[in-house]
């Protein structure tokens, strides 16, 4: 399958009918399983206050504003901010409907492309964001994991245990190899890939790892130009744009039970040790695993509000991308038929 037609294959509305059908599926096998959640329980989502439900709604517009804003600066404003708002809506949908290992980089490479930045430009850009990302978790999930109580299931698990720290090496050795590529030796990645890509059976692949690996030496200097001010921007701006996403729960979860802060905490705690869990999943979107993760971790805060709050929850972090993408993949896709003409071949 050659690059356009894996990235249609992704940008497809069939695509959400297994990470939808595994979400359900999994919600509904809980309630089966666990007799204290019951229908009655899913009417509870009429207690919610409107406080809580405004909060968290205003969480996640401003974590979606704050990556848009990321994009907008790293690409040095060159792309409008309909154009930088659809790539983010698009990256979240093809997310949502791969596997979390997997993600949608390869996708927002192609977005990127579609807009008219160059191949090895696109490539750092979501490299950039991968990384920066990464960061977030390698600061924040060691002291989440230090904030969580002694009865935590994560640390009584040993399978959700051993889990946690694999996805966490993970992302430790990936952020610390790609900034190590992109800003101090990307000459050393284009001799790798071009090593690899000399064995008989990737020999095919030989000239594009050439050609990538030049274009992100070029990208590499680009991004060497900027100071110490404007990466430290990037940087906060991330921290932010994670933090609101993670605190999207918090307010949901205010919304129907009072809390101390205390509590705010400990749920924030769990909830970036749940994330970095499922950061490995196979699913897509990590589609049934959250949902058997968080009922593990929370029922006992949230008894029989649980099922309710992992259904409203999802719907703000995981549906809605998913109905964004379907509302903008028409319009785009009449965009792309419109610029046939931009050669594309090299993805």
């Amino acid at each position: 399958m050659d690059s356009k037609k894996k990235v249609f294959s992704i940008l497809n509305s069939k695509k959400v009918v297994v990470p939808i059908l595994l979400s359900i599926v999994t919600v509904m096998l809980i309630m089966c399983v666990d007799k204290t959640f019951t229908l009655k329980n899913l009417m509870l989502f009429r207690e919610m206050s409107f406080s809580g439900l405004l909060a968290s709604i205003g969480a996640l517009i401003l974590r979606d504003f704050l990556y848009v804003l990321r994009i907008r600066l790293l690409v040095n404003k060159k792309l409008r901010w309909s154009s930088c708002f659809i790539i983010i809506m698009l990256w979240e949908f093809s997310s949502a409907v791969t596997p979390s290992a997997v993600g949608g980089g390869f996708v927002a490479v192609f977005l990127f492309l579609h807009e008219g930045i160059q191949l090895g430009e696109a490539m750092a850009y979501v490299l950039l964001s991968a990384i920066f990302d990464n960061y977030f978790f390698i600061i924040g999930v060691p002291l989440s994991y230090l904030g969580l109580p002694n009865h935590s299931s994560i640390l009584t698990n040993p399978w959700l245990n051993t889990m946690f720290w694999f996805s966490y090496a993970l992302i430790l050795l990936y952020a610390s190899l790609m900034t190590f590529f992109l800003f101090v030796k990307p000459e050393l990645f284009k001799a790798l890939m071009c090593k690899i890509t000399s064995f008989k059976f990737l020999k095919r692949f030989h000239g594009r790892a050439i050609e990538q690996g030049d274009n992100l030496i070029s990208s590499s200097r680009v991004l060497r130009q900027h100071n110490c001010f404007f990466w430290v921007c990037i940087l906060l701006i991330t921290l932010v744009t994670w933090f609101s996403r993670y605190v999207i729960l918090n307010f949901i979860i205010s919304g129907f039970v009072d809390m101390s802060l205390g509590e705010h905490v400990v749920i924030l705690c769990k909830h970036l040790v749940m994330w970095i869990t499922m950061l490995i999943s196979p699913s897509p979107g990590g589609s049934g695993l959250i949902e058997y993760c968080f009922n593990n971790l929370y029922k006992d805060d949230l008894g029989n509000y649980t099922i309710i709050i992992v259904l409203v929850w999802r719907f703000l972090t995981f549906y809605i991308y998913i109905f964004a993408g379907l509302c903008i993949i028409p319009s785009w896709l009449r965009s792309f038929k419109k610029n046939k003409k931009r050669d594309l071949s090299h993805v």
